[in-house]
């Protein structure tokens, strides 16, 4: 009898310790996620010989967030949104930033909230969906601003989705490698079981949103998707991470559109492909924006 007692003590003391550390790993990782902080430097197009504009907006949260204006050539009236990565500076919009210019649209860049400050959290792209929506009113306060599109790379793909879905002031979007779900997201592979996984996903999951402040029954971005339409989305994947935009693309109505960009998995399209991803991006904004009165 003492030997059954010890031994069911020994494993309920060891279930008690797996799910201590899958707590730790778990925590540890909703943090760091949560609290990525700024990646870049504040940087504009007039490095890349663009002159541009720099603005400020102030969020519906209060906080104001920096940014630059580059009027476009042929379209200035039409601004394209550009959002780089997780907690990404101006300077990581360039590239994209540079490719709309050279085709005469307008531009915007802004700074990621954590740049703003540095107290305020990675959210996966939900907290960034509202800062769009703001730059958006910003944009229409403006006067000089016709029409409005957003490229977004990532967790800017998310905020573009998500935002997108709230306002139809955004009329076209392009969103280039964003997750289906935030659990998708936030994914943490231990080369474990499938069971162990999946809790330790599902504790990531709720201890990331606690910490960034989400509700459980937040927008996903394959609910969003579904929302946006008839407004056209253009969704652009590398061939090593084709399924999520395979699960964006089923949930999406017409128009819609996916490029999946062989050779290459999450980021690096432009790099492999500099010119078919510079037409296929600017022939998707043409295809709205120069048909629209």
């Amino acid at each position: 009898m003492k030997i059954v007692r010890i031994t069911l003590l020994v494993i309920f003391l060891s279930m008690i310790s797996v799910l201590g550390i899958l707590f730790i790993l778990a925590g540890g990782y909703a943090y760091l996620l949560a609290h990525v902080g700024c990646i870049g430097t504040h940087d504009s197009l007039d490095s890349r010989g663009y002159k541009s504009e720099p603005v400020e907006f102030t969020t519906d949260k209060g906080y104001s967030i920096r940014g630059w204006f580059t009027r476009g050539s042929r379209l200035p009236e039409v601004v394209i949104i550009v959002l780089p990565g997780m907690s990404g500076d101006t300077q990581l919009a360039l590239a994209d930033s540079e490719v709309l210019a050279n085709a005469g649209y307008s531009t915007l860049i802004y700074e990621h909230r954590s740049c703003s400050d540095p107290r305020l959290l990675h959210s996966g792209g939900y907290l960034e969906a509202k800062d769009l929506l703001s730059a958006v009113e910003f944009l229409e306060s403006r006067g000089d601003v016709r029409q409005i599109g957003v490229l977004g790379f990532s967790t800017g793909g998310t905020a573009a989705l998500l935002a997108a879905a709230e306002t139809p002031r955004i009329e076209a979007v392009i969103a280039e490698g964003a997750p289906a779900t935030l659990l998708q997201d936030a994914q943490f592979k231990l080369g474990t079981t499938n069971l162990i996984d999946e809790a330790l996903h599902s504790l990531v999951l709720t201890l990331y949103r606690l910490q960034v402040g989400l509700s459980s029954d937040i927008l996903e971005p394959e609910e969003a998707i579904g929302i946006i339409s008839p407004r056209p989305v253009f969704l652009i994947y590398g061939e090593y991470e084709a399924a999520k935009g395979e699960a964006l693309y089923a949930q999406a109505n017409h128009p819609k559109k996916l490029w999946i960009v062989p050779g290459v998995g999450h980021g690096g399209y432009q790099a492999a492909h500099p010119q078919v991803y510079a037409s296929q991006i600017i022939n998707f904004f043409d295809s709205h924006f120069n048909t629209m009165p």
